[in-house]
């Protein structure tokens, strides 16, 4: 991600948005976020959590479960937000949010800027109609079929720290198998080249970690 301060631009891209005059009093909080294709633009354990108006290009938003399905949201395009649960959440959650092509965004840290945020009524009816619309569309989702090799990865992927598996008990009971299931779907992964046997019972994917995996049925 890079960071852009210059409050020209900031001004410029929030005259492009739906939100001007709710967000022209929160101006002096706000910088320009650009992100990369396949860069995330939110995700779990991240240090700093932001508050986002996309203003150009598009985001994937999914949830990983702990037994590695992956549940897609949303593809939030200009004028969507992101980051409106984190003002309220003292901890960190599971959804995700990918920039699918170049994205550009508002940004402004929760953080710093949580008072100003909580005492602007227009500002808060703003995220409740956001958060409303959303969860109307999880209301409506399964999740995305995948085998049970392929949520082992994406278990790997976005559950494990590295990307290292430590311990087949723990892991076989997130991913609901046996952990003859899962020695088996690892030698598998060991076979082509996807994870390494790091010790015993410690498997490591060869790839770095938060590496996009697209579901397969």
């Amino acid at each position: 991600m890079k960071r852009f301060y210059d409050k020209t631009l900031v001004e410029t891209y929030l005259k492009q948005t739906k939100f001007e005059s709710i967000m022209s009093g929160l101006q002096e909080h706000l910088f320009v976020a650009q992100y990369e294709k396949g860069e995330f633009v939110t995700m779990p354990l991240q240090k700093e959590h932001l508050f986002q108006i996309i203003i150009q290009g598009s985001v994937s938003i999914y949830f990983i479960r702990d037994d590695g399905s992956v549940y897609y949201l949303a593809d939030s395009r200009e004028n969507d937000l992101l980051g409106e649960m984190e003002i309220f959440l003292h901890r960190s959650s599971n959804v995700y949010a990918e920039s699918n092509d170049d994205v550009i965004c508002l940004a402004l840290s929760i953080e710093t800027s949580k008072n100003a945020l909580l005492k602007n009524c227009r500002f808060l009816q703003l995220i409740c109609e956001s958060l409303t619309q959303k969860m109307e569309s999880v209301t409506t989702i399964d999740a995305a079929p995948a085998s049970l090799k392929q949520r082992v990865l994406t278990y790997m992927n976005y559950k494990c720290s590295g990307g290292e598996l430590k311990g087949l008990q723990q892991a076989a009971f997130h991913l609901n198998c046996s952990i003859r299931q899962l020695q088996r779907i690892l030698s598998q992964h060991e076979a082509d080249g996807t994870v390494i046997k790091a010790g015993k019972g410690t498997y490591k994917l060869t790839v770095p970690p938060f590496f996009h995996q697209t579901p397969v049925s």
